[in-house]
This record gives C-alpha cells, sequence and structure tokens, in this order.
C-alpha cells in the first residue's frame, strides 16, 4: 500500500511535458504526493518539460542512460540501466541525508 511506503520509485519510457497528460507515472506522483511520500521517477530520457512534474508530486527525475545509445542499446540493457539509476538515485539520497546529519539546510533555489 503507498499510505505505508516510505519511498516509491516509478517510470516511463520518455518524461516530459506529455507526461501531464493521463500517463500512469504522474498518476503514481500525485497520489504520492497526497500522503506524503517521495517519488523519484526513472525515465528512458527526459524530454522538453520535465521539469513541470516536480509541481505534480516528483520529488526527483533521473534518467537511466549512462552514456550515449540508442533506443535499441537501451531497451536491450534496460535491467541494468534501471538498476544503475535506481542505486545512483540512493546514492544521492545518503549524501542528502549526511548534510542533514551535519545540520546543513538543504534547499533548491532553482528558477524553473
Amino acid at each position: 500500500k503507498l499510505t505505508d511506503a516510505d519511498l516509491v520509485f516509478t517510470g516511463e519510457g520518455r518524461l516530459d511535458s506529455q507526461s501531464l497528460y493521463g500517463k500512469t507515472t504522474v498518476g503514481v506522483a500525485r497520489l504520492a504526493k497526497r500522503h506524503g511520500v517521495p517519488i523519484v521517477a526513472l525515465a528512458g530520457s527526459l524530454g522538453e518539460g520535465h521539469e513541470a512534474l516536480y509541481g505534480e508530486g516528483i520529488d526527483a527525475a533521473l534518467s537511466i542512460t549512462d552514456e550515449p545509445m540508442t533506443l535499441e542499446e537501451a531497451s536491450a540493457e534496460a535491467e541494468r540501466l534501471i538498476a544503475n539509476a535506481a542505486e545512483r538515485a540512493l546514492r544521492l539520497m545518503a549524501v542528502g541525508a549526511k548534510l542533514r546529519d551535519k545540520g546543513l539546510e538543504l534547499r533548491l533555489d532553482v528558477d524553473l
């Protein structure tokens, strides 16, 4: 159940401005946001307008690709790419936790 979750990973092939319109990822993000559960979205690529998803409940969005590759190559390597991207996300969260433990306030002062 989402209400019992500490963190949600979700994803789709491409996150962009079209993801706001009826895609499962945004539906999951909106539900998670209502329950105060942070959400990380993993995608094959991040397209134009993906930043708008942050206002819909997605806390972080990461591309799974770790080097230039074709769609066919990414599809063939999807399991490895997703696992590696999830690990990178968790490592970044660990950095944030260490900074918080040192008493540093984490802020995003970004004009999106």
